[in-house]
């Protein structure tokens, strides 16, 4: 673990952290927009705001709460920069997420980023051994401790979001929270800009009219399309297809639709900004991440509710 004058040293340093870091060195990058999300002074924005140490097993203790990650299962540490931790921002314990969490029904849908992403609430409130993603193209859900009724649905394009989000609008029975990730499954296999935009602007409608139901306290996370390395993409038609451009393009597709806080019913989950300051070294095949990177996503997740 990082000893006590070792990590004020960090702090000391991530102070100067702004809003948005440069990105890690993506040698394949060539011509790309290098698009970044515009923060703008909106807290629920702003807590994606900060970068990664390098520092390895930073202790969990009340000191080191500006860090998302700690502990030995974390060689990386994501600090957040000061604009967040105005907003806020500091780490969630598992007894925190329990209490926060308790009686709720949340809802992770999309593709292998969703899952991943709920992989990692199952590392922070799942205390049965048995309690873990299941891989492949199908739903699963789990009851967690505090009586957290925890859903994942495999619904890789945004079309397939939209549906569950109109079903649930026009019902009586409608989850908590939400989290959505689309994008990849449409790069790969569609390969519109256009299109991808139409179907999130056809989400976002389907999606505020679930927000402004009467009675409903319904809060919508969108994650961001995470950076890829096409040097370690494991197949041909992957790396023509998700190309560093395509993501830009994608993302602004998001931005550019008008679903994000404070235009639409959806906080952002900057999963880009995440990936691409981890690096070449945080993805074993250009697309997926340590559970480090999904770890933070989670804890950045999590204090956003707190809002």
């Amino acid at each position: 673990m990082i000893d006590q004058q070792a990590f004020l040293a960090l702090l000391h340093l991530v102070q100067r952290l702004p809003a948005t870091l440069p990105a890690a060195d993506n040698s394949d990058s060539g011509v790309r927009a290098n698009l970044t999300f515009d923060y703008g002074g909106h807290c629920s924005l702003l807590l994606n705001s900060g970068g990664w140490s390098n520092v390895p097993y930073v202790r969990c203790e009340a000191s080191t709460r500006s860090v998302a990650t700690c502990g030995a299962n974390h060689t990386n540490s994501w600090q957040w920069a000061p604009q967040a931790r105005q907003c806020g921002a500091a780490r969630i314990s598992s007894a925190q997420a329990q209490f926060l969490l308790q009686h709720k029904w949340i809802v992770m849908a999309g593709d292998s980023i969703t899952r991943f992403m709920f992989a990692a609430l199952l590392r922070l409130l799942a205390q049965d051994d048995e309690q873990k993603i299941v891989f492949g193209h199908q739903d699963f859900q789990y009851t967690l401790p505090g009586n957290v009724r925890a859903s994942f649905i495999w619904a890789p394009y945004t079309v397939n979001v939209t549906s569950h989000i109109q079903k649930w609008a026009s019902g009586d029975q409608y989850p908590d929270m939400i989290v959505v990730s689309t994008g990849l499954w449409h790069m790969l296999h569609i390969g519109s800009p256009e299109g991808f935009q139409s179907a999130v602007t056809q989400l976002k409608q389907q999606s505020e009219s679930l927000v402004n139901k009467p009675g409903a306290d319904v809060r919508m996370h969108f994650l961001s399309i995470t950076e890829v390395y096409p040097a370690k993409l494991r197949s041909e038609e992957k790396r023509q297809a998700l190309t560093l451009q395509r993501v830009d393009e994608y993302n602004q597709c998001i931005q550019d639709s008008h679903t994000l806080l404070p235009a639409g019913p959806f906080s952002l989950i900057d999963m880009h900004h995440l990936t691409q300051g981890c690096g070449l070294d945080c993805t074993h095949d250009g697309l997926h991440y340590s559970n480090t990177t999904y770890d933070a996503a989670l804890q950045i997740w999590i204090n956003s509710l707190q809002l």
